[in-house]
């Protein structure tokens, strides 16, 4: 069913056509080159822009031969991640009682996956800055696949806290989905045939089936290079990086208390709600990406992510 619903995603990535790989150009360029086979040449840029201004102090910057990014764009982006999270403070609890139990000790292969499909207006404020804005929807899954050892029966009358011998697992799948907006900024600055890049940006999901907002900061350096021949219009681009990001969230569902323990049903009832906290293993990863640029114009991007988190994303770019 996994590798079913991986692959689904997948082709939906190469069908719709969209990264979360930010790429809306590459800035402010001082004596911007191209490399090949054949060695390095200079690149012209001869598209002109629909405007001076943005970016600030943009007609200054091309009057000192510096090649920059079209001023405005609207983005196509996508990101699937699948990866390792660490469950924890998880509880049980139930309507018909004050009674609760914790688990301060779990054996645990949590994993989760998410696939954000969004819109991005883009402008360049600055030759360097890039700001855009976030509009799009988040599908996702939680896989908790504990084994509780014990549990710690708090609120009881008179004892207050008991603990309690019983190992019991939870094995579930818990889906969202929900709309995102957020916000975000790329730095690019670029020399000769080298450039740097700096995207961060925060968004929020409200899922349609959890009480809580889904909070995401997404921050990746990246180091590149231009590829292509001086006399084609195109080039692209070829970088490596790494990818911070910042996802910690909440899950809950329902368990079968005799699934726990038969004595616990005068206490829960027959059903408990157990709810918990995941934290990913690791927030960074490695990323490496290409990016096609077809007269200044459209921009095609992909990009995967390796090591603890697997990820891929792919976009496109329309600059005006």
């Amino acid at each position: 069913m996994r590798l079913i619903s991986i692959t689904t995603v997948l082709l939906s990535l190469l069908i719709i056509q969209s990264s979360f790989a930010q790429q809306q150009g590459f800035g402010c360029v001082s004596n911007m080159k191209v490399t090949s086979f054949s060695g390095t040449n200079s690149y012209i840029n001869k598209t002109e822009p629909s405007v001076n201004i943005p970016p600030l102090f943009g007609k200054k910057a091309r009057k000192s031969n510096k090649t920059l990014s079209l001023p405005f764009g609207v983005g196509i982006n996508s990101i699937y991640y699948d990866q390792s999270y660490l469950a924890s403070k998880l509880l049980l609890s139930s309507d018909s009682t004050d009674i609760i139990a914790r688990a301060d000790s779990i054996y645990q292969n949590t994993t989760a996956y998410e696939f954000k499909g969004q819109i991005r207006p883009n402008l360049w404020l600055f030759p360097f800055l890039n700001v855009y804005g976030i509009f799009g929807y988040t599908k996702g899954v939680i896989s908790p696949n504990l084994v509780v050892p014990y549990i710690v029966l708090e609120n009881i009358p008179i004892i207050d806290t008991l603990v309690v011998d019983t190992t019991f697992e939870i094995h579930d799948e818990i889906g969202y989905v929900g709309p995102t907006y957020g916000i975000g900024a790329t730095l690019s600055k670029g020399f000769g045939s080298f450039f740097v890049l700096v995207d961060y940006n925060y968004s929020v999901t409200n899922p349609t089936d959890m009480d809580d907002n889904l909070r995401n900061h997404f921050f990746s350096p990246k180091f590149g290079i231009f590829l292509g021949k001086a006399s084609n219009k195109s080039f692209g681009a070829f970088w490596l990086g790494a990818m911070y990001i910042s996802n910690d969230q909440s899950f809950t569902g329902k368990i079968d208390v005799e699934e726990i323990n038969p004595v616990f049903v005068p206490l829960f009832g027959n059903e408990a709600t157990y709810s918990g906290e995941i934290s990913a293993v690791q927030q960074w990863n490695f990323v490496i990406g290409g990016s096609y640029v077809i007269n200044n114009h459209h921009h095609i991007v992909l990009e995967i992510g390796m090591f603890d988190r697997k990820q891929i994303s792919f976009g496109y770019d329309f600059r005006f």
